[in-house]
């Protein structure tokens, strides 16, 4: 079992902080409005949430309206002041309970962020095991936590389960299944128990507390199309709304996730820099040693090299001299200098005239080819440009072979080599525009050519070319209905009958077309996969037709459509067709449209709602239709394919001969230029031979046997001084060397020390601005400290890294602003879309998602595709069901009534036709009726009569007429039987001779008896509330009421009037009293004991069958 043991209001109406302690039978009282109902209240807020079936202050006057709001601001409603609490505040209900099952505790709250704009937003909780004592309301600071902060703390908490809820719905759930899963019918029990009324007239009180007002809508059927039109816009733009809402959501995820990889990236790279930082500073300090040492050493060196290179150089001079003063020697210096540059100068000059002869014979060719070349489809010559092109060749030619041209001539000659280069390089950057603008025509037809390719194989194979989204959801549909049904496409299911019209037919049904059809019997299965499945295979635009509830137009087809022009083998494709082409009449001409509401010419002028208009060509054609719609796809793109192919050699064939010229005539103009410059090559040949023949006669008389002495002494001892010299110079370099490196390796083990402290410096500036994350950054540290390359290796990876996931975040944050911008663009809404929080948009979505917008959107077009059916002949049969499970709930409440007596009396609530609508209800009622086909078949009796009646009734009247024949409970009468021993009696002929305590007890019985049925697992809890309790009985039977909630082992909570305490305190454990002084209200025990004995139960009696209840209206 499970029992409540404490409550605490934190900010409820003028309670501040209060908590009190409930035992097994706890009186609440006090003074009027000392805030007993108030307390009954938050119980029914804790134990209900649903504030439709709340009523606020149940005992008060019917016309009493207290919301939610007045509660948590705590209402005055003086002039001066409107609410105890004004600005941003938090409100808390909780309630503890002891689970005696499993030995533990555990808490039910509310949670409510309460703003002075008069917003407000609950959270409701379940958090096991917990007390009110251990339960961590308050943060660091003295503030209550708000719903999320509380959420934060409490959700994944070590060794607590614990549920939050915004959505109510779910809430009960978690609450009944934490309550020992109590039926659902808890919560109608729990507040009918609140609000008692004396029974003045026993229909009432079964109306207000035993049977549910379940509303028929019938005006809504009979609303015309126009309103369902109306309600279909606006929930597509409400699921709209909310799909871009979840986009932006899970965008902003996004941006979220990358933000914080790349903080966490950062303090690894800045903790890399700081090792790879000191790593450098010791290898300087290493190298410093190194350098000092060297120098040291190689000093040493140089002073032993420069003394050997002074001894080797007095040697050298002193030979040196001699030869200088020897005049044979000087004379043949000259001459040899002489020699060897005219040698040198001659060998250049004849490979110059050699290379140049060749070069022109080339040049000369090839412009004698280019100007025979006619051009192709791409390249055309201009006018006598060709004849041009030859002159130049000859003249090219004449040049390379004869070289004895007078001089005067030479000037002309390179003016025209120099004129044909650069003509040469204008046809060259002519000949590059022509290939470029050809490349792109050659690329644009490859890729036509291999689009044209791929869709003649899908059509030799029977595949025509659909989008990838339609096989997508056939295939799933395949895989998941298996033999249960075929998935059909629209077009290959049907074939023409009349090709004059195939144009217009396809072009009226476009991607209508392209619809899949399946088994009528499996169509809310494919749908419902349709739904589960569309996100995740990214499947949006294809139509799945409702074959289920397009039966109904099999054979319905006007004469003259469209639709005798096509026929289908399958009757669910031919119901299909004759949908959408029944109604559309086939015109002979444009001024026959105007005699239809829908028609359609055989050259596609289409004309619907008073607008006519021709169908784009493009709409219906290719065609898709029938086998032959296959056939002629596939004439069309053989015929395109091999166009295209030959249009593609040409011109591969054309765009090969530019490249190959375009090879030849490249740097043209520089290279003539080249030419030209060589023409005078000849006579500076013939002039060189004849200056060197001179000089070597003149060398060959002189005597130079005393000066090659003297070279040998020189070149020995200038090898050795040179040798030293080097070595010398060798040491310098190598002390220089070291003396820079020295120096420079000093100032950057200086640096490299304020660089580490820097480095340093950003780690910890890293550390003092994301605490929260450096848990994370350092396990990524660890990674990347477990890995065994190099520190810069390192380094540039996770720079890598980073870079990738700042350029993806900044991505992902370009798209939420624009996601952002064109929401708020078609919302009008107001709001920053580059703010770096998410909560304007997570707070309008989960408005949106708190209305169930498919389940609402489904029942608003089934209710219009089955109105007719429903107003007809669904009605009687849903009334019917109501009627018996009135029965049923009746036949239950009398199970448990007659479990236990109330002192001497016994209980019966006896329930039999109304005589007012005794006919009605024996038609409905009649058991022949669920044999039947249908409602009319019944027409040849009396009851037919009797259900013709009703409807006419229903179909006739007003809305507040029409509630005396669609309200179930008008179709019975009801009383109840009071045994007294032998005696018996019916309530309802004593009612107005009995006193207040008497017309109470069959409420309080019925009630009692109500939540016994409901509690009659002893995992259940066993609250019953009451407000303003037992006031009309006596003493006597107040206490007797008492002792049988004791027997029946119920946890009884009642406010009680102060001048009822007196009766009733001796027969509860707890007694509470409840004061109010200047809008501060306070809880104090007076009384509080604890039953030495727990209770006697009742007998058990078999269980009855757990009835469930359906929502029938």
């Amino acid at each position: 079992m499970k029992w409540l043991k404490k409550l605490r209001l934190i900010n409820w109406h003028y309670f501040s902080d209060e908590e009190m302690d409930f035992g097994k039978q706890t009186l609440i009282t006090g003074k009027n409005a000392a805030g007993k109902s108030t307390i009954i209240d938050a119980l029914q807020v804790l134990f209900v949430a649903n504030q439709r079936m709340i009523k606020f202050n149940p005992a008060a006057h019917e016309d009493a309206k207290r919301t939610l709001l007045d509660y948590l601001k705590g209402k005055i409603g003086s002039d001066e002041r409107g609410y105890v609490r004004d600005g941003d505040f938090n409100t808390y209900l909780l309630a503890e309970f002891e689970d005696q099952e499993k030995r533990e505790p555990f808490v039910v709250g509310m949670v409510a962020d309460v703003f002075a704009n008069l917003e407000h937003f609950e959270d409701f909780f379940i958090l096991a095991p917990m007390t009110l004592e251990k339960l961590e309301l308050v943060k660091p600071d003295g503030k209550l936590r708000n719903r999320d902060e509380l959420r934060g703390f409490y959700n994944g908490a070590s060794g607590l389960k614990s549920v939050f809820e915004q959505n109510k719905a779910q809430y009960q759930k978690a609450l009944l299944s934490r309550m020992g899963h109590v039926h659902e019918r808890f919560f109608q029990t729990f507040t009918r128990a609140l609000s008692f009324k004396p029974i003045q007239n026993i229909r009432d009180f079964v109306y207000q507390n035993i049977l549910d007002h379940r509303e028929l809508q019938l005006e809504l059927m009979k609303e015309n199309f126009a309103v369902h039109e109306r309600y279909r816009l606006e929930l597509q733009e409400l699921q709209k709304r909310k799909d871009k809402l979840e986009k932006i959501r899970d965008r902003f995820q996004n941006v979220e996730k990358y933000r914080h990889l790349v903080i966490e990236q950062d303090y690894v790279l800045r903790c890399l820099r700081v090792v790879k930082e000191k790593e450098t500073l010791e290898r300087l300090q290493d190298e410093l040693q190194r350098l000092d040492h060297k120098l040291e050493q190689t000093r040493g060196d140089v002073a032993l090299a420069k003394q050997k290179q002074a001894e080797a150089n007095l040697q050298k001079e002193d030979a040196t001299r001699r030869l200088y003063e020897n005049s044979e020697e000087q004379r043949k210096n000259k001459l040899d200098q002489d020699i060897l540059s005219g040698e040198n100068q001659l060998e250049n000059l004849r490979q110059q005239l050699a290379a140049w002869q060749s070069s022109m014979q080339k040049q000369a060719e090839c412009l004698g080819n280019l100007a025979t070349w006619d051009g192709n489809g791409i390249w055309s010559w201009p006018d006598n440009e060709s004849t041009d092109l030859m002159r130049a060749a000859e003249l090219v030619s004449g040049l390379a072979a004869n070289l004895s041209d007078p001089e005067f001539e030479v000037t002309r000659k390179k003016q025209l080599l120099r004129e044909i280069g650069g003509h040469l390089e204008r046809i060259y950057d002519r000949m590059s525009e022509t290939r470029t603008r050809a490349g792109d025509r050659l690329k644009e037809q490859e890729r036509k050519i291999a689009d044209t390719e791929a869709v003649i194989r899908n059509l030799e194979q029977k595949k025509r070319p659909y989008s990838e989204g339609l096989m997508s959801l056939k295939q799933l549909l395949e895989e998941r209905l298996g033999s249960r049904s075929p998935v059909w496409i629209f077009c290959e299911e049907m074939e023409l009958t009349d090709e004059i019209w195939r144009n217009a037919i396809e072009g009226y049904l476009n991607t209508q077309r392209f619809d899949l059809l399946v088994e009528p019997a499996v169509f809310r299965d494919a749908l419902a996969l349709y739904e589960r499945e569309k996100r995740s295979r990214h499947i949006e635009g294809i139509g799945l037709v409702n074959t289920e509830a397009e039966r109904k137009y099999l054979r319905t087809a006007d004469k003259g459509s469209l639709a005798e022009s096509v026929k289908a083998k399958h009757p669910v494709v031919q119901a299909h067709l004759e949908h959408l082409l029944g109604k559309v009449m086939k015109a002979a001409d444009e001024q026959d449209l105007l005699r239809h509401r829908t028609a359609v010419t055989a050259s596609c002028m289409g004309y619907s709602n008073l607008v006519a208009r021709q169908i784009p060509e493009r709409v219906y054609s290719p065609p898709y239709i029938g086998a032959q719609a296959v056939i002629r796809q596939l004439e069309l793109k053989r015929a395109e394919l091999a166009q295209l192919k030959e249009e593609q050699g040409i011109l591969s064939s054309e765009l090969e001969q530019l490249r190959a010229w375009l090879e030849q005539l490249r740097g043209k103009e520089s290279l003539f230029g080249t030419l030209s410059a060589q023409l005078e090559l000849p006579q500076l040949v013939e002039a060189c031979v004849e200056e060197l023949q001179r000089w070597r006669k003149e060398r060959e008389r002189i005597d130079l046997s005393e000066a090659d002495m003297l070279r040998e002494q020189i070149g020995f001892w200038l090898e050795k001084e040179r040798s030293w010299q080097e070595e010398s110079e060798r040491l310098n370099r190598t002390i220089g060397t070291l003396e820079a490196e020295f120096k420079e390796t000093e100032g950057k083990r200086y640096m490299q020390g304020n660089f580490v402290k820097e480095r340093e410096a950003a780690v910890e500036q890293w550390e003092a601005s994301w605490p929260e994350r450096l848990q994370q950054a350092s396990g990524r540290l660890e990674e990347a400290n477990r890995s065994t390359i190099a520190t810069e290796s390192k380094i540039a990876n996770w720079d890598n890294n980073r870079k990738g996931n700042e350029t993806r975040h900044d991505e992902e944050a370009r798209h939420l602003a624009q996601q952002r911008a064109e929401y708020n663009a078609e919302y009008t809404l107001v709001a920053d879309i580059d703010v770096e929080h998410n909560e304007v948009y997570d707070r309008l979505l989960e408005q949106v998602e708190g209305l169930d917008i498919p389940d609402y959107q489904k029942k608003v077009e089934t209710a219009l595709q089955v109105s007719e059916e429903e107003f007809k002949s669904h009605f009687v049969f849903k009334l019917r069901e109501a009627i018996e499970m009135a029965k049923r709930e009746f036949r239950e409440l009398n199970y448990a009534l007659d479990n236990f007596p109330f002192s001497s009396d016994k209980y019966h609530f006896q329930v039999v036709p109304s005589e007012k609508y005794r006919r009605y209800y024996d038609a409905v009622m009649d058991p022949r009726l669920m044999e039947r086909g249908s409602l009319f078949d019944m027409m040849d009796d009396e009851r037919g009569d009797a259900l013709q009646e009703l409807f006419e009734q229903l179909v006739q009247n007003e809305a507040d007429e029409m509630e005396e024949f669609t309200d179930y409970r008008r179709y019975l009468d009801y009383d109840i039987l009071v045994r007294q021993g032998e005696n018996q009696y019916r309530f309802s002929q004593v009612l107005k001779e009995k006193s207040g305590g008497e017309t109470q007890t069959p409420f309080y019985v019925a009630i009692l008896a109500s939540f016994y049925h409901l509690y009659r697992s002893e995992r259940t809890l066993r609250l019953v509330v009451f407000d303003e309790a037992f006031n009309k009985m006596d003493e006597q039977r107040i206490q007797t009421s008492l002792k049988l909630i004791k027997r029946m082992n119920l946890q009884l909570i009642a406010a009680v009037p102060d001048e009822k305490i007196q009766h009733m305190a001796p027969e509860v454990t707890t007694t509470l009293i409840v004061t109010n002084q200047d809008y501060r209200c306070f809880v104090d025990m007076i009384d509080r004991w604890e039953e030495e004995e727990e209770p006697k139960p009742l007998a058990p009696e078999e269980e009855s069958v757990s009835i469930q209840q359906e929502t029938l209206f």
